[in-house]
C-alpha cells in the first residue's frame, strides 16, 4: 500500500490483493486535491486490512490503461510476439500513452481524449507513423473488450486513411549514380536491398543475419513480422551468393548490414548525402529502392503472384494496388492480345 505520482502529475494508490498477480491501482487526479484523495484512500485501505478484510473488488469500469496494457503485453509475449514488436509497443505505451491517458478509467476515455493526445504527442509525425500508433492503441482497447476487462473502445469507429501514393522518381540509372557516391556501408545496404527487395528498415533489411543465408540452396530467409507473408524465403542468384560470401569474410558482427561492427538502425542521412553528391534533385528514400525493385520486375513481365510473395505482401491485391499503376503499357498490351475481328471473319 502506497501513494504515488505519475509523470503527468496524476496521484494514485497502489496495493495488492491476495490471489491477484497484478497490483491494483486507483487514480485520483492531479494537484493537491488529487494527492489528498489518494492519501485518504490509502489510509482507508490500510484500515480495512488491519481489520483482516480486503478492499472491495473494483469492477471493470475502474480498470485503468496501465493495468490493461500490462496484461496485454504479457499475453502477446506468451503468444510469441516478436521482440522488436514488444519493445516498440512497450516504449510507445510507457513513454507517451500511459502518462497521458491513465488519469481516468479506460471506460471513461473518449475519442476526443485519444485524438487530442495524438495531436499533442505525434502531430508532427508522418501520417503512416500516426496511423500505426493509433492502430496499436485500437488493438489494445479491443483486447480489453474481447477478454471482458473493459467495455469501451474509443477507437472502435476509427479507420486508417488511405495514404496518398508517392510518385516513384528513382530510376535504375539514378540508382547506379547513387551507389557510386555512397559510403561503403550504405553502398552495401543498397546492393542488398536491390537484390532482395526487403522492407528497408529494422524489421527486415537491418535484421538480416548471416545465419539467414543458405549459401548451398542459394536463398535468404527473411524473418519479417509485418504481415502473414512477411516470413519468407527469397531466392538469390549465384553471383549475389558469391558476393555475400566475400562480404561475410569481412563482417565484424552477426548482421549482414553493419557499420563498424554494429547493427545499423537508420540510413537516411547517409542516403541524403549520397543523393546530393550524385546530383539527384528529388528526395530519395531506401523504400524507393524496394518500389523500383518490384516495378522493374513487373515491367519485365514477372508473374504478379511471384513478385507479391518476394515482397512479403499478405495478399496479391496489395501488390496490385501499390504497383500496377506503374505499368503504363499493361492495358495496351492486354488489348493487343485479342485477335483482329477481320481475321476471325476471314476464317469463317
Amino acid at each position: 500500500m502506497s501513494v504515488h505520482q505519475k509523470k503527468n502529475g496524476t496521484w494514485f494508490v497502489q496495493y495488492r490483493v491476495p490471489g491477484e498477480k497484478i497490483p491494483r491501482r486507483e487514480y485520483f487526479g492531479v494537484g493537491s486535491d488529487g494527492e489528498q484523495k489518494a492519501r485518504t484512500r490509502d489510509a482507508e485501505i490500510k484500515l480495512i486490512k488491519t481489520q483482516g478484510k480486503q478492499p472491495l473488488v473494483v469492477g471493470k469500469e475502474r480498470m485503468h490503461l496501465d493495468a490493461l496494457a500490462q496484461i496485454y503485453i504479457t499475453e502477446r509475449k506468451t503468444r510469441g510476439a516478436s521482440q522488436r514488436w514488444l519493445q516498440e509497443v512497450t516504449r510507445l505505451l510507457n513513454n507517451y500513452v500511459l502518462p497521458a491517458l491513465t488519469y481516468k478509467p479506460v471506460d471513461a476515455i473518449t475519442y476526443p481524449d485519444v485524438i487530442g493526445f495524438m495531436e499533442a504527442q505525434w502531430g508532427k509525425r508522418t501520417l503512416a507513423t500516426r496511423q500505426r500508433y493509433l492502430g496499436y492503441l485500437k488493438a489494445l482497447f479491443r483486447f480489453g473488450i474481447e477478454h471482458g476487462l473493459t467495455a469501451n473502445n474509443p477507437l472502435a469507429k476509427w479507420r486508417k486513411t488511405r495514404e496518398r501514393r508517392r510518385d516513384l522518381h528513382l530510376t535504375v540509372e539514378d540508382l547506379g549514380r547513387l551507389l557510386a557516391c555512397a559510403m561503403p556501408h550504405l553502398a552495401w545496404a543498397i546492393e542488398v536491398e536491390w537484390e532482395l527487395g526487403t522492407r528497408p528498415g529494422p524489421s527486415e533489411l537491418f535484421a538480416l543475419r548471416w545465419s539467414d543465408i543458405d549459401f548451398v540452396a542459394c536463398h535468404v530467409h527473411v524473418r519479417g513480422t509485418k504481415t502473414l507473408g512477411s516470413n519468407r524465403i527469397i531466392p538469390i542468384t549465384p553471383e549475389f551468393r558469391d558476393r555475400l560470401a566475400v562480404m561475410r569474410q569481412k563482417a565484424q558482427s552477426d548482421y549482414v548490414i553493419e557499420y563498424q561492427g554494429r547493427r545499423i538502425g537508420r540510413l537516411q542521412k547517409a542516403l541524403h548525402r549520397a543523393a546530393e553528391k550524385a546530383g539527384i534533385k528529388y528526395k530519395v528514400r531506401m523504400y524507393d529502392i524496394r518500389h523500383l525493385f518490384a516495378s522493374s520486375m513487373l515491367a519485365g513481365g514477372a508473374d504478379l503472384a511471384a513478385v507479391s510473395r518476394i515482397l512479403g505482401h499478405s495478399t496479391i491485391t496489395t501488390t496490385q494496388q501499390n504497383y500496377y499503376h506503374l505499368l503504363q503499357g499493361e492495358m495496351g498490351r492486354a488489348i493487343r492480345t485479342r485477335p483482329r475481328l477481320g481475321i476471325i471473319a476471314d476464317k469463317d
